[in-house]
């Protein structure tokens, strides 16, 4: 039998699984070049082809224009319409409620993949002639289309509410018609929204193959075979692994009572605590070349020795502030901000959390001053029994530069490629692991562009020196002044995402694009 499948670009993996477990059907899938209109007539030209039309359900594929036409034209066309349900949070359009679909939520199985099969057998058995598609009227043959004018906004819109495949149709769109701007790189929008694409699509094949496995490694009878299905897992999907499975193969002792801990969290409905992308970089002691001015106003050079520490490989994402903010013990709990009277009072007043300016749980959150993102590492070191603060400008600086005093954290020449400052015209936030080319000697990513990261120093007095190893007070959270911010943003010029480039602003100071990281400091015994 003849095959259409439309799915959204982001299912595109499960896509191709299903498709192979057609192949003894003559299948046929769209790559989703979006190349202009060719493209649409080949879409025109496999809809009057196929005989049945399966589509892939997704909350993408729902909200896709491009999906939703492709619907409507095999219905106008009267071919058999096989719904297959592959994610479980979606909301069934009005016109696909009352039809029965096939559910493989829970991945392909023996059991959905005879339903799926057992539908096509039917409608082959139940063959009847399709309209022609030159029998539709043209107004509804016609490409999904947005007004020129219109598309970066749109554009701009989709990718701020997670919706990069929408993202990518329209900007691949308005390059196919020669949309061109003054002001705006469409190349490095369009790059953008194609790298959190790529990273969307990776994460959904990851949790969709996670949650098999880790249904394998919470039975006894099958957890040995889990957790060498996890270590294959790893291979391909190696920053992966919200329920800690990595921890059962260095304790094989102690899966059992492990494993029923994973599951009576989530049969009392307490999902387990994790920070999604939280990785350390370990930066071994060593000095910091810093400029200062001396008392006769003269810039002069000095090494400053810096202890061991770890640092975040990442800024604070969206989804690790998420669940401080959503944790009944997080944002809620008012003894975080208890180091100092400004700080107490400020969350006092502030009893909701502000909401970050850009969607996409990895991104780094911004809208976070510096008394809420000391509060976060507070609250972190409770919860994994550390001590987790905001780094000094000495450690930031430290992490960023290594044992040589280059300028960016890749050397000393600028590289718009390896970093999201304002020559990169992307004019808002990046993905915290989108430049792996950009990252400083200890593998730490983004300490230049995306966001200013907030530091624990405080503005030093006019008779003390910025980055003095002695003293104490320049590092004193219950201190009262302006607090250090560095690296730069997306906003910024490229001479402010230069390593020793700072500003000093005031703690209550919340932008679109001031972020944090965070430092780990000895672990409580």
């Amino acid at each position: 039998m003849r095959i259409f499948v439309s799915y959204a670009r982001v299912d595109k993996p499960f896509c191709i699984q299903i498709v192979d477990t057609l192949d003894v059907h003559e299948t046929w899938y769209d790559q989703r070049l979006y190349a202009g209109q060719n493209w649409w007539k080949e879409i025109l030209r496999r809809l009057d082809w196929c005989e049945s039309f399966v589509y892939l359900l997704s909350p993408d594929s729902i909200a896709s224009e491009y999906c939703r036409k492709e619907f409507e034209l095999a219905q106008s066309l009267g071919k058999h319409i096989v719904p297959v349900l592959i994610r479980d949070e979606v909301n069934l359009p009005d016109n696909l409620k009352d039809t029965q679909y096939v559910d493989l939520t829970n991945g392909i199985t023996i059991e959905a993949v005879k339903v799926l099969l057992n539908s096509i057998y039917i409608a082959e058995r139940r063959k009847h002639p399709a309209l022609p598609v030159s029998a539709i009227a043209s107004e509804r043959v016609a490409p999904p289309t947005t007004n020129p004018a219109n598309v970066i906004s749109v554009a701009a819109a989709a990718m701020e509410n997670g919706q990069f495949d929408q993202a990518v149709f329209l900007l691949k769109q308005a390059k196919e018609s020669g949309f061109t701007s003054r002001f705006i790189n469409l190349d490095a929008l369009l790059q953008e929204a194609e790298t959190a694409l790529e990273r969307l699509s990776y994460l959904r094949e990851a949790e969709r193959e996670y949650k098999q496995i880790a249904e394998l490694v919470r039975l006894s009878r099958t957890r040995k075979l889990g957790l060498e299905a996890f270590e294959a897992f790893r291979r391909d999907f190696p920053d992966y692994d919200p329920d800690e499975l990595a921890q059962l193969i260095s304790k094989p002792d102690e899966s059992k009572q492990s494993v029923i801990q994973v599951v009576d969290r989530k049969q009392d409905n307490r999902p387990p605590f994790l920070l999604p992308l939280l990785e350390w970089c370990d930066i071994p002691a060593g000095y910091v070349l810093v400029d200062e001015i001396d008392k006769s106003q003269k810039a002069q050079q000095r090494k400053v020795r810096v202890d061991g520490f770890k640092i975040s490989k990442y800024p604070v994402t969206h989804s690790q502030y998420q669940i401080f903010c959503d944790d009944a013990d997080g944002y809620k709990n008012t003894q975080w901000w208890e180091y100092s009277p400004e700080a107490y009072n400020w969350r006092v007043n502030n009893p909701e959390s502000k909401p970050g300016r850009f969607k996409g749980d990895e991104r780094p959150r911004e809208m976070v001053n510096w008394f809420d993102a000391l509060a976060f590492c507070r609250w972190l070191s409770s919860k994994l029994n550390i001590t987790a603060v905001l780094p000094s400008a000495l450690e930031w600086q430290r992490a960023a530069r290594g044992d040589d005093n280059r300028i960016y954290p890749w050397g000393n020449t600028f590289d718009k490629t390896r970093c999201n400052t304002r020559e990169s015209e992307i004019k808002m936030t990046s993905l915290v692991m989108r430049y792996s080319n950009g990252i400083s000697p200890f593998n730490v990513y983004d300490m230049a562009g995306n966001v200013w990261e907030w530091c624990i120093n405080s503005k030093p007095k006019p008779d003390q020196s910025e980055y003095s190893d002695t003293n104490e007070e320049l590092i004193d959270i219950t201190l009262v002044g302006e607090r250090a911010v560095f690296g730069g943003s997306f906003v910024s010029a490229y001479q402010r995402s230069q390593i020793s480039f700072h500003y000093y602003l005031d703690p209550l100071c919340y932008h679109a694009t001031i972020g944090f990281r965070i430092v780990q400091k000895n672990v409580q015994k």
